[in-house]
């Protein structure tokens, strides 16, 4: 009998990341693809920087003794790995969608204080202000809803409590858009078809930043949240976007949901 085959990632984002449902679906889907090559593709695009970024994020995070940390969309565990080593004495749980990331992230993690967990970030589970410490690298821009993620966010941490942050940055202006839009397309789509055959598999990047906030609205946002940037820093031309952000005491803002 013969083996059946894998079946090949199919799926398109213009038919997908429009509605919630239909973003987490494709994400799924997508990133289950793309997890057997995931870190080769991603130090690949960003031209081997990518490390880099992820430990100026790690250094960027307060100095505590025992907090506890969550990496949200954690996805092979980098990121998770390293908060392990920034806090030998804390506890920390690495959050991802996709059972194939979570895979890898296991043969990964060689730390006693890191829990992964099969989930979505804008339902985590988790105790209200039970969190001293949050990260998303490549994250929020995936979220099925970014409002809701930012409410789970700060609904988990801490007042006063950390969120580190690392994506792409949209810019504002519609001609740099499209400069990056057109960039990002089919640098990244490259790689897809190169590690994958199909070029859809990183050219999602650019298609789930033409859904994104640019960096003025998502600032405003993040305020709207009830976070206050403490610190911000840009990459490669502010192609690429480092925040660290605190969470603020009282309630927040109204203009949230508009």
């Amino acid at each position: 009998m013969n083996k059946a085959m894998p079946r090949k990632f199919a799926l398109k984002s213009k038919d997908y990341i429009q509605t919630p449902d239909g973003k987490k679906t494709y994400n799924e889907e997508h990133f289950n693809e793309a997890a057997r090559h995931y870190d080769f593709a991603t130090r690949a695009m960003s031209l081997g920087r990518d490390l880099a970024w992820k430990k100026q994020l790690i250094a960027a995070l307060p100095a505590l003794s025992e907090p506890r940390c969550v990496d949200l969309a954690c996805g092979t565990g980098d990121i998770t790995c390293l908060l392990a080593e920034r806090y030998p004495g804390g506890s920390i749980v690495g959050i991802d969608l996709t059972a194939a990331m979570l895979e890898l992230a296991q043969i990964r993690n060689e730390a006693a204080n890191i829990e992964f967990i099969q989930g979505d970030m804008t339902q985590t589970q988790l105790a209200s202000s039970s969190v001293d410490v949050v990260t998303g690298s490549y994250a929020i821009r995936n979220a099925p809803e970014l409002v809701p993620a930012l409410a789970e966010i700060q609904r988990i941490l801490k007042p006063g409590g950390t969120l580190a942050l690392l994506d792409f940055s949209k810019p504002t202006g519609r001609i740099f858009q499209r400069c990056q839009y057109l960039v990002l397309k089919y640098w990244c789509g490259l790689w897809g078809l190169l590690l994958h055959g199909n070029p859809e598999v990183h050219s999602y990047i650019a298609a789930s930043l033409k859904e994104y906030p640019d960096r003025e609205r998502l600032q405003a946002l993040l305020n709207a949240a009830g976070f206050a940037v403490l610190r911000e820093r840009r990459f490669y031309l502010g192609t690429l976007q480092l925040l660290v952000l605190q969470k603020q005491n009282g309630t927040v803002r109204a203009t949230l949901n508009k």
